[in-house]
């Protein structure tokens, strides 16, 4: 449980960092109202895919088997909605727009967490 809490910081900040580079890369699509707002973002995501995703994945399993995984990436894009429907301080420009930066953000996360040695544990 400690090695937990202590992985939290690090997978907190690089889940911030790569928030920020999306949405310098989708622009005006994905828009964060100041550095709070990408942390108070980064917080209700990670939120939303403790408590709501995995129930959501369960219910789409089919589509996600016959998709190979894929549809998880319409999974995360539908919690990047979610949360900025429950925050002023985010906004993306549409469902679409959120599977894209779903997609950027996996591919930024691998590579923060490679480049700066970041490990997650999975059991």
């Amino acid at each position: 449980m400690a090695r937990r809490k202590a992985d939290f910081l690090p997978s907190f900040i690089v889940a911030a960092l790569v928030l920020y580079l999306t949405s310098l890369i989708l622009g005006s699509r994905m828009v964060f109202a100041g550095f709070w707002g990408i942390v108070i973002t980064a917080g209700v995501v990670g939120l939303l895919n403790i408590f709501v995703a995995p129930l959501i994945a369960l219910l789409t399993c089919p589509l996600q088997i016959l998709t190979l995984g894929l549809a998880r990436f319409l999974v995360s894009g539908l919690m990047i909605v979610l949360a900025s429907h429950f925050l002023d301080s985010f906004s993306i420009a549409s469902y679409w727009w959120a599977v894209l930066a779903a997609v950027i953000i996996s591919i930024l996360t691998s590579a923060v967490e490679s480049l700066f040695g970041i490990r997650r544990g999975r059991n």
